[in-house]
């Protein structure tokens, strides 16, 4: 047994390589992203272990700070992704990331209104001014189902 024990304590590269594997598997089992920093960072100290003779008390306090700055690091690219989507839609108001697209008039816009093409539909139009087919427009505000735009210079 005193044998088996020299092993680990002569190996830490294994425990914290398995200690990460372990870890990555819980969080396959559904933490919500808790496990996964501390597996990651577990499995980088692993690795620094095998090619760095580090005493366990280096090894843990590496392992600590990889994963708080892992931990740290997906905190601050979730919090740019939600403030890039909160700018972008509103919840239940898809139609609000046609705000700004650059399209084509379909159907002639006269007496304010018309069709303009998005992808491979079109949509009701409203404009200030009257515009001919294949004019260039600018998606500016969304009310409902009806898209007001602005003319583009040709």
């Amino acid at each position: 047994m005193t044998d088996f024990l020299m092993v680990i304590y002569n190996s830490p590269h294994w425990i914290f390589i398995a200690l990460g594997g372990i870890l990555l598997i819980a969080e396959l089992l559904g933490t919500g992203g808790y496990a996964l920093w501390s597996g990651i960072a577990a499995i980088i100290v692993g690795l620094i272990a095998w090619v760095l003779p580090l005493s366990w008390s280096v090894l843990w306090i590496l392992f600590a700070i990889f994963t708080l700055i892992s931990a740290y690091l997906w905190w601050v690219w979730l919090k740019r992704r939600d403030n890039n989507k909160s700018n972008k839609v509103e919840i239940n108001q898809p139609q609000q990331e046609l705000i700004g697209i650059r399209t084509i008039v379909t159907d002639a816009i006269t007496n304010g209104s018309g069709r303009v093409k998005i992808k491979d539909g079109t949509w009701s139009a409203k404009c200030n001014q009257d515009l001919e087919v294949g004019h260039p427009v600018e998606v500016v505000a969304v009310e409902g189902i009806i898209l007001k735009v602005k003319a583009l210079n040709k």
